[in-house]
Order: C-alpha cells, then structure tokens, then sequence
C-alpha cells in the first residue's frame, strides 16, 4: 500500500529535514512512500524551505514523492486537507516536524498491521510517540476509502489542537481503533522536556491571538454531534464491507471516482417504459436471455458495474440486480452518473447479449 505522510509545517526547516531523514532511513519500500509539506506564504524560513523542496528531491531519491505546497496562511486544520487533496496514499498519515521515526521497516509492519481491515478499510490506527502510548492517538493513520467518504483528512474547523482527537473519538464510537505500540514515531515535545519551547509553538499558545489550543478545545465540546455524523457515515461503510456483494472485474480507472457499492433492494429497478418486465409478463426472449446471464456470472463473475443515475434508477443492468435478489446479494458494483453522461458510460461497458462469457 502506498503511505501518504501529510505535514504542516511552520519555521522548522531543520527539523522538517530531520523528520525527512528519518523516515528515509526507516523505511523499506521507499516507492510505496510519499511525504507531502504546507507552508504558509509568510513563514519567516519560507526560503530555507524552498530549498529544502529542491534539495530533498535528490538527497532522498526513491520516495514516491517528496512535495513542498507553498499557500496562503491558515490553520493545521485546513492545511492538512490541502495536501490531503494532493495525495495518492491507500493510506494517510498524520505527520509532525518534531517527529522522528525510529522502527526500521515500519512501512512493511504497517502493511502487516493494517491486512485486519481489508474488507472495508475503516480503522483508526497510531504508533508508539514516546508519550500517549495507547491511551491517545496523536497522529491518526487512516484509510482512503475514510477520507473518501468524509470528504476530508481532518475537520478543517479548528486553529490548531483537536484535529487528532478529533479522528480518535470517531473510530473509538466505531470500535476501530488499533495501537501499533512497536511500531515508534517519536514525539520531541517541548511539554516532556524532549525540545524547547520556540517561536511555532508559542505562535498557537501565547501569541497577540490568545491560546488558540484552549479556545479549540471549547470548540471540540461543541462538536460532539458532527463526529457522530461521521461515525454513521463511516458505519454504512462497515455494513457494506460486511455484506454480500457481485463485485465487478472491471473498474475503468477513469470512472472510478463514480464507483460504489449499492444495496439492490434500494435501487429503481426496470425504469423504461416497456410492455414486458423481466419479473412480471417476461417474454420468452427476456427469460432467456435473463437464464444466459445468470450462467455467466455463477461462471465467470460480473465483468463490469452497472449503470445508475443520481436517485438510484437503474439506467443499465437491470438483469444483473435481479441476479443479486435471486441469490440473496445484498449489493451490487455500480457506477452512480448524471444521465447525460449515459451513452459516454455505455460506450465503456456493454456486453452484446449474444457475448456473454460462459
């Protein structure tokens, strides 16, 4: 799996190095590794990080990437979305610059770690920071089927804190989380005497804004109900990883962000307006053709997703839904599209009946 590690990052060059370093020497598969940094455009360091972007293309060749995004200033909550945005990680790791990993072949015990959550991919996962232990996770490590159905890495609501407490509280209401304790990344924190206090902490803590993290904090109390709206929604993923599927062969890669799992009992079945329906008055033709269907797909699967519109009206594949209700699956592969763009979808996935793979 490739790892995306997302950092904002604020007058700490040296360290940003540092944390680089580190992660380079620790890990195995660097191609699977990809370590992306915010920077806000009035950062006082903001030359010694454009030339660390520059330097560290080379000094740590291999990695899948290594990217500076240069912005406007804003908060770690939202500047952890932006690079979030820019990622290609199956996996999203919250990253520090006062972080240090220090487990060599972390990457592949990750790897290991997480196969538990192959069916639907929803955990909240953490290493070992040399300071919460089990008891908090400071930098979550999630999924990207999580961020897909969230729509973001973190709230983007908060200044500074909570961003991690946030994800924790959502997978423990889902009962998901899952402490890596040998795996460590540790924490420099100035608060354990393992750093000094400099100019990037006191600029969320002590600064002419007022103590950004304790004014979070009351924004977090407020906010219980939205980290609920996340669990439900992450909870209908767990259901559907759980269920019976007729998965498809092929997922054409530019269509993919148009795929997902739907449960064929909600689905418009048999929209046209046509004389004879498979299930009531079928023609001999229909029953027919219906009985060469089900022989290829007991036989050779589902070759690709079927067609629905925006409010769940089967637009193609018909026939393949009643499969699912007549052997007792629960969801169907489907591509959810606006109908204009039916014919350029159809082009991508019809099957003449007569070429049905038996």
């Amino acid at each position: 799996m490739i790892k995306s590690i997302l950092t904002p990052t604020r007058n700490r060059p040296a360290n940003c190095e540092r944390f680089i370093k580190s992660v380079y020497n620790s890990t195995n598969t660097k191609k699977n590794v990809e370590m992306l940094f915010y920077v806000d455009e009035d950062d006082p360091a903001i030359g010694a990080y454009k030339s660390l972007h520059w330097h560290a293309q080379k000094e740590y060749e291999g990695f899948k990437k290594i990217e500076f995004a240069f912005g406007n200033p804003m908060s770690v909550s939202k500047s952890w979305n932006i690079i979030a945005e820019r990622c290609v990680g199956d996996v999203l790791i919250m990253g520090n610059d006062d972080l240090v990993y220090q487990t060599n072949g972390w990457d592949e015990k990750l790897d290991q770690e997480l196969d538990q959550y192959r069916q639907d991919k929803i955990y909240v996962a953490w290493m070992n920071d040399g300071i919460n232990g089990e008891r908090h996770c400071a930098f979550p490590i999630v999924s990207r089927e999580w961020y897909e159905c969230l729509g973001r890495f973190t709230p983007g609501t908060f200044n500074f804190g909570y961003n991690d407490t946030w994800i924790f509280e959502v997978g423990k209401m889902l009962d998901r989380l899952h402490y890596i304790p040998f795996i460590k990344a540790e924490h420099l924190h100035f608060s354990v005497g393992k750093s000094e206090m400099d100019d990037t902490y006191a600029h969320n803590r002590t600064k002419e804004k007022g103590n950004l993290y304790a004014k979070d904090q009351v924004l977090f109390n407020k906010t219980r109900a939205a980290r609920m709206d996340d669990r439900d929604r992450l909870r209908e993923l767990i259901g559907i990883g759980k269920a019976t599927k007729l998965i498809p062969k092929t997922i054409h890669p530019e269509f993919k962000k148009d795929f997902k799992f739907l449960n064929v009992h909600k689905l418009g079945k048999e929209w046209a307006a046509t004389a004879h329906k498979l299930k009531d008055n079928p023609t001999e033709q229909q029953i027919e053709q219906y009985k060469k269907l089900c022989e290829s797909i007991k036989n050779k699967g589902m070759e690709y997703p079927i067609i629905v519109d925006g409010a769940s009206r089967v637009l193609r594949g018909n026939q393949r839904v009643w499969y699912c209700i007549d052997n007792n699956i629960q969801m169907i592969g489907a591509y959810v599209i606006n109908d204009q763009d039916l014919d350029l979808y159809i082009q991508k996935t019809y099957i003449n009946k007569n070429d049905y793979p038996l």
